[in-house]
Protein backbone atom coordinates (compact mmCIF):
# COMPACT_ATOMS: atom_id res chain seq x y z
CA UNK A 1 0.00 0.00 0.00
CA UNK A 2 1.50 3.36 -1.03
CA UNK A 3 1.89 6.17 1.46
CA UNK A 4 -0.41 9.11 0.87
CA UNK A 5 0.81 12.71 0.80
CA UNK A 6 -0.48 13.40 4.32
CA UNK A 7 1.53 10.52 5.85
CA UNK A 8 4.70 11.55 4.01
CA UNK A 9 4.38 15.13 5.30
CA UNK A 10 4.03 13.82 8.85
CA UNK A 11 7.15 11.70 8.53
CA UNK A 12 9.16 14.54 7.00
CA UNK A 13 8.16 17.19 9.50
CA UNK A 14 8.10 15.24 12.78
CA UNK A 15 11.25 15.85 14.78
CA UNK A 16 12.89 18.19 12.25
CA UNK A 17 14.80 20.12 14.89
CA UNK A 18 13.14 23.31 13.66
CA UNK A 19 14.55 22.89 10.16
CA UNK A 20 13.20 25.48 7.74
CA UNK A 21 11.01 23.83 5.12
CA UNK A 22 11.68 26.66 2.67
CA UNK A 23 15.44 26.14 2.98
CA UNK A 24 15.45 22.42 2.21
CA UNK A 25 12.70 20.45 0.50
CA UNK A 26 13.15 16.91 1.87
CA UNK A 27 10.28 15.48 -0.18
CA UNK A 28 12.21 16.23 -3.37
CA UNK A 29 15.07 13.85 -2.43
CA UNK A 30 13.03 11.02 -0.90
CA UNK A 31 11.70 8.01 -2.80
CA UNK A 32 8.50 6.52 -1.41
CA UNK A 33 7.79 2.78 -1.05
CA UNK A 34 11.29 1.69 -2.01
CA UNK A 35 14.43 0.58 -0.14
CA UNK A 36 17.96 -0.59 -0.81
CA UNK A 37 18.61 -4.24 -0.03
CA UNK A 38 21.80 -6.07 0.97
CA UNK A 39 23.85 -2.99 1.95
CA UNK A 40 22.36 -2.21 5.39
CA UNK A 41 25.30 -2.13 7.83
CA UNK A 42 23.47 -0.66 10.83
CA UNK A 43 19.89 -0.43 12.10
CA UNK A 44 18.79 2.12 14.72
CA UNK A 45 15.46 3.36 16.01
CA UNK A 46 14.91 6.92 14.85
CA UNK A 47 12.04 9.32 15.71
CA UNK A 48 11.93 10.88 12.26
CA UNK A 49 13.29 10.85 8.74
CA UNK A 50 15.50 13.85 9.61
CA UNK A 51 17.11 12.10 12.57
CA UNK A 52 17.73 9.09 10.32
CA UNK A 53 19.48 11.37 7.84
CA UNK A 54 21.50 12.80 10.73
CA UNK A 55 22.63 9.28 11.74
CA UNK A 56 23.79 8.71 8.19
CA UNK A 57 25.67 12.02 8.04
CA UNK A 58 27.57 11.19 11.24
CA UNK A 59 28.69 7.81 9.89
CA UNK A 60 31.94 7.24 8.03
CA UNK A 61 30.35 4.54 5.89
CA UNK A 62 26.79 5.63 5.14
CA UNK A 63 25.92 6.60 1.57
CA UNK A 64 22.12 6.28 1.75
CA UNK A 65 19.39 5.20 4.15
CA UNK A 66 16.05 3.41 4.37
CA UNK A 67 13.39 4.55 6.83
CA UNK A 68 10.49 2.30 7.81
CA UNK A 69 7.58 4.60 8.62
CA UNK A 70 5.60 2.18 10.81
CA UNK A 71 8.39 1.06 13.16
CA UNK A 72 10.59 4.15 12.65
CA UNK A 73 13.61 1.94 12.09
CA UNK A 74 16.47 3.70 10.33
CA UNK A 75 18.66 1.50 8.10
CA UNK A 76 22.04 2.88 7.04
CA UNK A 77 23.39 1.67 3.68
CA UNK A 78 27.00 1.45 2.51
CA UNK A 79 26.02 2.13 -1.11
CA UNK A 80 24.06 4.68 -3.14
CA UNK A 81 21.35 4.43 -5.75
CA UNK A 82 23.66 5.51 -8.56
CA UNK A 83 25.61 2.29 -7.95
CA UNK A 84 22.87 -0.25 -7.19
CA UNK A 85 19.14 -0.34 -7.88
CA UNK A 86 16.54 0.15 -5.18
CA UNK A 87 13.68 -2.29 -4.66
CA UNK A 88 9.97 -1.60 -4.31
CA UNK A 89 8.79 -2.15 -0.74
CA UNK A 90 5.64 -0.52 0.73
CA UNK A 91 6.10 1.42 3.95
CA UNK A 92 9.70 2.48 3.36
CA UNK A 93 11.33 5.76 2.40
CA UNK A 94 14.73 5.92 0.73
CA UNK A 95 17.23 8.69 0.09
CA UNK A 96 20.88 9.12 -0.90
CA UNK A 97 22.68 11.09 1.79
CA UNK A 98 24.60 13.39 -0.57
CA UNK A 99 21.33 15.31 -1.16
CA UNK A 100 21.05 16.32 2.51
CA UNK A 101 22.70 19.38 4.11
CA UNK A 102 25.75 18.49 6.22
CA UNK A 103 24.62 20.92 8.93
CA UNK A 104 21.89 18.44 9.89
CA UNK A 105 24.62 16.49 11.73
CA UNK A 106 24.96 19.38 14.20
CA UNK A 107 28.41 19.78 15.77
CA UNK A 108 29.55 16.62 13.92
CA UNK A 109 29.36 18.54 10.64
CA UNK A 110 32.56 20.33 11.65
CA UNK A 111 34.31 17.24 13.08
CA UNK A 112 36.49 14.95 10.98
CA UNK A 113 36.62 11.37 12.27
CA UNK A 114 38.20 9.60 9.33
CA UNK A 115 37.31 5.92 9.48
CA UNK A 116 35.32 6.40 12.70
CA UNK A 117 31.81 7.70 13.30
CA UNK A 118 31.04 11.00 14.99
CA UNK A 119 28.97 10.72 18.16
CA UNK A 120 27.10 13.48 20.02
CA UNK A 121 26.62 13.12 23.76
CA UNK A 122 23.67 14.59 25.69
CA UNK A 123 25.44 17.94 25.93
CA UNK A 124 26.08 18.10 22.21
CA UNK A 125 29.80 17.37 22.53
CA UNK A 126 31.42 15.34 19.76
CA UNK A 127 33.54 12.22 19.98
CA UNK A 128 34.93 9.88 17.33
CA UNK A 129 33.97 6.28 18.02
CA UNK A 130 34.73 3.00 16.35
CA UNK A 131 32.00 2.02 13.91
CA UNK A 132 30.86 -1.46 12.87
CA UNK A 133 31.18 -1.31 9.11
CA UNK A 134 29.20 -4.46 8.37
CA UNK A 135 30.17 -8.01 7.49
CA UNK A 136 31.52 -8.92 4.10
CA UNK A 137 29.00 -10.14 1.54
CA UNK A 138 27.68 -13.54 2.73
CA UNK A 139 29.12 -16.57 0.91
CA UNK A 140 27.25 -18.03 -2.03
CA UNK A 141 26.13 -21.66 -2.00
CA UNK A 142 26.62 -24.00 -4.93
CA UNK A 143 23.25 -25.39 -6.07
CA UNK A 144 21.49 -23.06 -3.65
CA UNK A 145 20.16 -19.52 -3.22
CA UNK A 146 20.62 -17.01 -0.40
CA UNK A 147 18.37 -14.32 1.07
CA UNK A 148 19.51 -11.45 3.27
CA UNK A 149 18.56 -7.81 3.80
CA UNK A 150 21.89 -6.48 4.96
CA UNK A 151 25.27 -7.04 6.59
CA UNK A 152 24.60 -5.37 9.97
CA UNK A 153 25.48 -6.98 13.28
CA UNK A 154 23.02 -9.84 13.84
CA UNK A 155 21.82 -9.93 10.22
CA UNK A 156 20.72 -13.40 9.10
CA UNK A 157 21.34 -14.97 5.71
CA UNK A 158 19.05 -17.90 4.91
CA UNK A 159 19.96 -20.47 2.28
CA UNK A 160 17.66 -22.65 0.21
CA UNK A 161 18.75 -25.51 -2.02
CA UNK A 162 17.62 -25.65 -5.63
CA UNK A 163 14.99 -28.25 -6.60
CA UNK A 164 16.37 -31.83 -6.53
CA UNK A 165 19.04 -30.81 -3.99
CA UNK A 166 19.14 -31.37 -0.23
CA UNK A 167 20.67 -29.20 2.52
CA UNK A 168 23.12 -31.28 4.55
CA UNK A 169 23.99 -28.87 7.36
CA UNK A 170 22.95 -25.42 8.61
CA UNK A 171 20.58 -23.40 6.43
CA UNK A 172 21.34 -19.97 7.94
CA UNK A 173 24.26 -17.82 9.02
CA UNK A 174 24.54 -14.75 11.28
CA UNK A 175 26.73 -11.64 10.90
CA UNK A 176 29.08 -11.50 13.91
CA UNK A 177 31.09 -8.69 15.51
CA UNK A 178 34.20 -10.14 13.86
CA UNK A 179 32.61 -9.14 10.51
CA UNK A 180 32.43 -12.83 9.65
CA UNK A 181 29.38 -14.99 9.06
CA UNK A 182 28.81 -17.73 11.61
CA UNK A 183 29.06 -21.43 11.05
CA UNK A 184 29.29 -23.60 7.99
CA UNK A 185 26.26 -23.73 5.69
CA UNK A 186 25.30 -26.45 3.24
CA UNK A 187 26.38 -28.03 1.06
CA UNK A 188 23.45 -28.73 -1.24
CA UNK A 189 23.74 -32.27 -2.62
CA UNK A 190 21.61 -33.79 -5.34
CA UNK A 191 19.15 -36.39 -4.13
CA UNK A 192 16.80 -36.69 -7.12
CA UNK A 193 17.73 -37.43 -10.73
CA UNK A 194 15.66 -37.57 -13.93
CA UNK A 195 17.28 -39.63 -16.69
CA UNK A 196 20.68 -39.44 -14.96
CA UNK A 197 23.66 -39.14 -17.28
CA UNK A 198 25.82 -41.46 -15.20
CA UNK A 199 25.10 -44.62 -13.27
CA UNK A 200 26.86 -43.60 -10.03
CA UNK A 201 24.48 -41.87 -7.59
CA UNK A 202 26.25 -40.15 -4.71
CA UNK A 203 24.49 -40.21 -1.35
CA UNK A 204 23.43 -36.63 -0.49
CA UNK A 205 25.38 -36.20 2.74
CA UNK A 206 28.51 -37.74 4.19
CA UNK A 207 28.55 -40.33 6.97
CA UNK A 208 25.11 -41.73 6.16
CA UNK A 209 24.01 -44.75 8.15
CA UNK A 210 20.45 -44.89 6.82
CA UNK A 211 18.82 -44.07 3.49
CA UNK A 212 16.23 -45.18 0.97
CA UNK A 213 16.96 -45.40 -2.75
CA UNK A 214 14.09 -45.56 -5.24
CA UNK A 215 15.00 -46.51 -8.83
CA UNK A 216 12.54 -46.34 -11.71
CA UNK A 217 14.23 -48.76 -14.09
CA UNK A 218 13.40 -50.68 -17.26
CA UNK A 219 15.56 -53.67 -18.31
CA UNK A 220 16.48 -53.43 -22.00
CA UNK A 221 18.14 -56.84 -22.50
CA UNK A 222 17.88 -60.29 -20.90
CA UNK A 223 21.28 -60.05 -19.23
CA UNK A 224 22.55 -59.07 -15.78
CA UNK A 225 21.72 -55.81 -13.99
CA UNK A 226 23.75 -54.89 -10.90
CA UNK A 227 23.01 -52.37 -8.16
CA UNK A 228 25.87 -51.86 -5.69
CA UNK A 229 25.99 -49.85 -2.47
CA UNK A 230 29.62 -48.74 -2.33
CA UNK A 231 32.31 -47.13 -0.21
CA UNK A 232 35.24 -46.35 -2.47
CA UNK A 233 36.03 -49.69 -4.18
CA UNK A 234 34.23 -51.79 -1.56
CA UNK A 235 30.80 -53.26 -2.30
CA UNK A 236 28.89 -53.19 0.97
CA UNK A 237 25.76 -54.67 -0.59
CA UNK A 238 25.83 -55.93 -4.19
CA UNK A 239 22.64 -57.01 -5.96
CA UNK A 240 22.90 -58.84 -9.27
CA UNK A 241 19.67 -59.47 -11.16
CA UNK A 242 20.52 -62.30 -13.57
CA UNK A 243 17.63 -62.10 -15.95
CA UNK A 244 19.09 -64.75 -18.29
CA UNK A 245 18.86 -67.45 -15.57
CA UNK A 246 16.01 -65.96 -13.47
CA UNK A 247 18.05 -65.53 -10.29
CA UNK A 248 18.99 -62.71 -7.92
CA UNK A 249 22.38 -62.85 -6.20
CA UNK A 250 23.37 -60.80 -3.14
CA UNK A 251 26.97 -60.49 -1.97
CA UNK A 252 29.72 -58.19 -0.66
CA UNK A 253 33.27 -57.43 -1.72
CA UNK A 254 35.60 -55.64 0.68
CA UNK A 255 39.37 -55.27 0.27
CA UNK A 256 39.04 -57.26 -2.97
CA UNK A 257 37.56 -60.35 -1.29
CA UNK A 258 34.04 -61.60 -2.11
CA UNK A 259 31.86 -62.88 0.71
CA UNK A 260 29.44 -65.79 0.83
CA UNK A 261 26.89 -65.56 -1.98
CA UNK A 262 23.15 -65.48 -1.28
CA UNK A 263 21.10 -66.73 -4.25
CA UNK A 264 17.37 -66.18 -4.71
CA UNK A 265 15.66 -68.39 -7.30
CA UNK A 266 13.69 -65.64 -9.00
CA UNK A 267 13.99 -62.15 -10.51
CA UNK A 268 11.21 -59.62 -10.00
CA UNK A 269 12.25 -57.48 -12.97
CA UNK A 270 10.74 -58.01 -16.44
CA UNK A 271 12.27 -57.16 -19.81
CA UNK A 272 10.90 -53.89 -21.20
CA UNK A 273 8.72 -53.24 -18.15
CA UNK A 274 9.34 -50.34 -15.77
CA UNK A 275 9.54 -51.23 -12.10
CA UNK A 276 10.28 -49.39 -8.88
CA UNK A 277 13.25 -51.02 -7.20
CA UNK A 278 13.91 -49.82 -3.66
CA UNK A 279 16.93 -50.40 -1.42
CA UNK A 280 16.61 -49.28 2.19
CA UNK A 281 19.38 -49.25 4.79
CA UNK A 282 18.18 -49.00 8.37
CA UNK A 283 19.80 -50.24 11.58
CA UNK A 284 22.42 -52.10 9.58
CA UNK A 285 19.93 -54.04 7.45
CA UNK A 286 19.56 -53.65 3.67
CA UNK A 287 16.00 -54.25 2.53
CA UNK A 288 15.24 -54.93 -1.14
CA UNK A 289 11.78 -54.48 -2.61
CA UNK A 290 10.37 -54.32 -6.14
CA UNK A 291 7.06 -52.57 -6.88
CA UNK A 292 6.25 -52.49 -3.17
CA UNK A 293 6.91 -56.21 -2.59
CA UNK A 294 9.63 -57.10 -0.09
CA UNK A 295 12.23 -59.42 -1.62
CA UNK A 296 15.01 -59.90 0.93
CA UNK A 297 16.44 -58.41 4.14
CA UNK A 298 20.24 -58.56 4.12
CA UNK A 299 22.19 -57.89 7.32
CA UNK A 300 25.20 -55.70 6.52
CA UNK A 301 28.50 -57.48 7.06
CA UNK A 302 30.59 -54.35 7.58
CA UNK A 303 28.64 -52.02 9.89
CA UNK A 304 31.69 -49.82 10.56
CA UNK A 305 32.00 -48.85 6.88
CA UNK A 306 29.51 -46.17 5.83
CA UNK A 307 28.21 -46.13 2.23
CA UNK A 308 29.09 -43.29 -0.13
CA UNK A 309 27.28 -43.99 -3.39
CA UNK A 310 25.17 -46.44 -5.37
CA UNK A 311 26.24 -47.68 -8.80
CA UNK A 312 23.93 -49.23 -11.40
CA UNK A 313 25.35 -51.27 -14.28
CA UNK A 314 23.96 -53.36 -17.11
CA UNK A 315 21.40 -53.14 -19.88
CA UNK A 316 18.90 -50.94 -18.08
CA UNK A 317 17.19 -47.59 -18.60
CA UNK A 318 17.09 -45.42 -15.46
CA UNK A 319 14.17 -43.05 -15.84
CA UNK A 320 14.51 -41.47 -12.42
CA UNK A 321 16.16 -42.02 -9.06
CA UNK A 322 15.65 -40.55 -5.60
CA UNK A 323 17.57 -40.92 -2.37
CA UNK A 324 15.92 -39.93 0.92
CA UNK A 325 17.63 -39.87 4.29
Amino acid sequence: MHLNVFNVVLVLTYGTFGWCGTCFNASSVVEVDVLMEHYVFRKVRSPSLYSCASECLMSSVCMSFNFETRTRICELNSNSSDQVAVTAHPGFLFSDIDHWPKSLAGACSATSCGQKACHLDRLGRTACVREFRGCDEPPTLTNGTRKYDGVYLGAVTTYTCLPDFLMCRNSSSVCKASRKWSGCVGPCHRYRWDNPDGTRLTLPCKHVSRFKLSLYITPTAATSITVSVRAHADLLCHYEFRMDVNATVINTRVAGAWGAEIRLTHVQLALGVQSVTEITLEEGIYRLSVDGKGIYNFTGRFPDILPQNVKVDGAVLIESAEITL
